[in-house]
């Protein structure tokens, strides 16, 4: 048998774990055919097929499940072994970012309100840990469920029509400021609503909650806010109400590569988030 050649995993793991031959191509910056090269090489040096085709994508075969089986484990020590670093990259949203800001050892960056690009960096290795709400789970990384905040209307204390509380009828009239964020192809207040709500008139787009008070505290527009930023919200002279209708609270996971699973370091990481999360 001739000898394997070492650069084929790489482009397997990416398949296996995108089911598709363009999005790992993008991702490895090489072209689909030798990506695809890459793949049938696999094949005929282990006389198997890895994947079947299902309409846009590559499904594994029972093979290819085991295969990633066996080779994960050597993975995961040879990331280990290389990925040792003083300061892990956590990604999360401005209202957690505050809790964090103590803890040591961590870059923390403010999330991307994009769900691929979150999932893109994880691939990369660009971040080690998110803490979000995404509404697509990918079987290549663990969820851990870390929080969850309740949601509430925020507008100014001097509203024009906005008493201390605020009807169905004034929330659907009112102009909107709304974070340039969906999940499962709806805006977060959407998505969590258990009310059909009619389409809201979105003013302004922000990339972020503090923004969204900066823009409500110069206008007579309204928004929503999680229960951490209350008090920085009243700090600026707006009140805080609660919603004319049933909504679920905002709940945010730990995501992170398996890779990390039992990685001792990353244990001690998750435990701490945890507990600032928690008790902050």
């Amino acid at each position: 048998m001739t000898s394997f050649d070492m650069n084929l995993i790489r482009p397997f793991v990416k398949v296996y774990e995108l089911n598709s031959i363009t999005k790992t191509a993008d991702l490895l910056n090489v072209s689909q055919p030798a990506i695809s090269g890459s793949i049938k090489r696999l094949e005929q040096y282990l006389g198997y097929a890895l994947f079947i085709r299902s309409g846009r994508n590559l499904n594994p075969t029972p093979n290819a499940h085991s295969f990633f089986s066996q080779i994960s484990p050597v993975l995961d020590i040879v990331d280990n072994a290389v990925g040792n670093k003083e300061n892990f990259i956590v990604y999360a949203p401005e209202s957690i970012l505050i809790k964090l800001n103590t803890v040591k050892n961590i870059q923390l960056i403010e999330a991307h309100n994009s769900e691929q690009d979150i999932y893109h960096d994880l691939r990369m290795r660009q971040v080690d840990l998110v803490i979000g709400n995404l509404s697509e789970k990918d079987n290549s990384f663990c969820y851990e469920p870390v929080h969850q905040e309740k949601l509430k209307l925020v507008c100014r204390q001097d509203h024009p029509s906005i008493g201390n509380s605020i009807t169905l009828e004034q929330y659907h009239q009112a102009g909107h400021v709304a974070l340039k964020c969906v999940r499962n192809d709806m805006r977060i207040i959407e998505y969590l609503s258990e009310t059909a709500l009619l389409s809201r008139d979105i003013k302004i787009q922000v990339s972020s909650p503090i923004n969204m008070l900066i823009m409500v505290q110069n206008t007579d527009h309204v928004t929503v806010i999680p229960e951490s930023l209350f008090p920085l919200a009243e700090s600026l002279g707006l009140k805080v109400l609660s919603l004319p209708f049933d909504i679920k609270p905002l709940k945010f996971d730990m995501i992170y590569h398996k890779r990390y699973l039992n990685d001792k370091e990353h244990i001690a990481l998750r435990a701490l988030i945890k507990e600032k999360v928690t008790h902050t």
